[in-house]
């Protein structure tokens, strides 16, 4: 359970809109100016904007958060289809169609992850202003420019060339931004991470769990590099993290499912994660609501709201690592039987799995109309009434197992398929229950397999849309919606088009020095 509770604080949402807080408020902060000087006045002042930060990654289900709704970018993919319109405009995407005017999720990600970047820059700007300890403001400034640079880089990933702005700005001052470069914008999130990793220990400050630590910050330049082709920088990353694991600070839970069991949260694999409270609309993730079976409309049950695909379920292989087609262990007549465990830990599948002391049927799955998403569903939870976000499942974004198949990845692409890339992956495959990958393959065998082995592992962790895009297979993969071999949605992906999103039409009309991408 997070203990950044309460992180929302009004007065701090107050003081940063265009309203006062009070008339002494008034008096310290001109109107024309973006400063929030008047709030800044003592440590307490400094952790309470510092913890205002986290409130733009979290959203309920019926308001928005950088990160809501993250399970669904697989419904971009050959994982999943989306069942209805309140998914934020990500069936539009998905379908090809999305525009500079289509909003939902494209606006959602720019409004929040602007007003997270303002939140950090005042308390960067501002924290000197109170008389802390040298080390303390280094810590402080540290955790502030984690999740500056965490930010855009999920900026970047998803609009490209976007404004970098590292200070805070007066209201006029913001509508004259112009995009600026991607190097530019890649050099600032690694002098930003690069700080966080030299100011930060490998524990949280304050003992916070929920806060960054310096592993969470070579997480995420291991992936940013990798996402940039950055193959030899992203080696140095993992390292890092790889020696932290011979230190017995990092390292593999034991089992897949127990990696995402809300009862052994912040495990060692858990490098940054998105914090969750249960019991307590808002604070609570509304992914249960989503995503758990149903049956449709039952009270107590969860909607089914995404419908896995052939392309996941395929990618599951059988114990012996081999396809359904090569192996002797697959049966027609029994075909989820010896299957990579990892199935069962990501997908509710009929006749195997359980839900609430009952074997799971399709007539359990909501929306869905066979499978249901296993990951992120807390089987010992209840939904609470008109869809309450009360569930304490955290959000995982970065763990120990991406780090390992990165390293694996751009070890083979820079030398083959090394000692070192076959033990990194064979690491995740003892762990799941897989055998490890066959000797002597060659470079391109061993990038088919570790492609579907990141495939196999991280379904509904919003990983998969970003390595369909750096692979350059998202026009040939996306459209390959089927459920038994029925297509469930017509999609397309235009190369190079959609390997970013529009920039909001909104912000263009406001700030006619912002640009558009190629293609909208």
């Amino acid at each position: 359970m997070s203990l950044l509770k309460n992180i929302s604080l009004l007065l701090f949402l107050i003081c940063l809109s265009t309203t006062a807080c009070n008339e002494d408020f008034l008096e310290k902060t001109p109107t024309d100016r973006g400063s929030v000087d008047g709030f800044f006045e003592t440590e307490e002042d400094v952790n309470r904007a510092l913890n205002g930060i986290y409130d733009v990654f979290q959203g309920s289900i019926w308001g928005g958060g950088f990160y809501w709704m993250h399970q669904n970018f697989d419904i971009l993919t050959d994982n999943g289809v989306g069942c209805c319109p309140w998914e934020q405009e990500y069936t539009t995407i998905a379908k090809g169609e999305h525009s500079p005017t289509t909003g939902g999720i494209i606006n959602t990600k720019w409004d929040f992850g602007y007003e997270g970047i303002f939140r950090a820059n005042s308390v960067i700007e501002n924290v000197g202003n109170v008389g802390l300890s040298a080390d303390r403001q280094n810590e402080i400034i540290a955790e502030a420019r984690f999740l500056r640079g965490l930010i855009y880089q999920e900026l970047t990933n998803l609009f490209g060339e976007v404004p970098l702005v590292l200070n805070v700005l007066t209201r006029d001052e913001g509508l004259e931004v112009s995009r600026a470069s991607k190097a530019e914008v890649l050099a600032a999130i690694y002098e930003d991470l690069d700080f966080a990793e030299a100011n930060l220990s490998t524990t949280p400050p304050n003992g916070d769990i929920g806060r960054p630590t310096m592993q969470s910050a070579i997480a995420v330049k291991t992936r940013l590099r990798m996402y940039n082709n950055d193959f030899s920088g992203a080696i140095a990353e993992a390292r890092k993290l790889m020696s932290l694991e011979a230190q017995g600070v990092v390292g593999l839970v034991s089992e897949y499912g127990e990696v995402f069991n809300p009862e052994n949260e912040n495990n060692p694999e858990v490098l940054f994660d998105i914090q969750f409270t249960g019991g307590t609309q808002g604070e609570g993730n509304f992914m249960q609501v989503a995503l758990a079976p149903g049956p449709e409309g039952a009270p107590g049950n969860g909607w089914g709201s995404i419908t896995p695909l052939d392309g996941l379920a395929d990618t599951y292989k059988m114990t012996d690592g081999l396809s359904i087609d090569e192996s002797p262990l697959y049966d027609p007549n029994d075909p989820y039987s010896n299957r990579d465990p990892r199935m069962f830990g990501n997908l509710f599948v009929p006749g195997h799995s359980t839900w609430r002391g009952e074997v799971y049927s399709e007539s359990l799955s909501g929306f869905s109309p066979f499978f249901a998403v296993r990951k992120w569903v807390d089987p010992n939870a209840t939904i609470g009434e008109d869809g309450c976000s009360c569930n304490e499942t955290n959000l995982i974004l970065f763990r120990y197992a991406d780090i390992l198949m990165y390293f694996a990845e751009a070890t083979n692409e820079m030398s083959g398929p090394t000692d070192e890339a076959y033990a990194a992956v064979n690491q995740v495959r003892v762990r799941a229950g897989m055998p490890d990958f066959p000797a002597g393959l060659s470079q391109d065998e061993f990038r088919q397999l570790l492609r579907e082995e990141r495939h196999a592992e991280f379904a509904w962790e919003g990983t998969r849309y970003f390595d369909l895009i750096r692979w350059n297979m998202a026009t040939e993969t996306v459209p390959d919606a089927t459920l038994f071999g029925e297509l469930r949605d017509t999609r397309t992906f235009q190369t190079p088009k959609h390997n970013l999103w529009p920039i909001p039409q909104k912000e263009i009309d406001l700030n006619p020095n912002l640009t558009q991408n190629p293609g909208y």
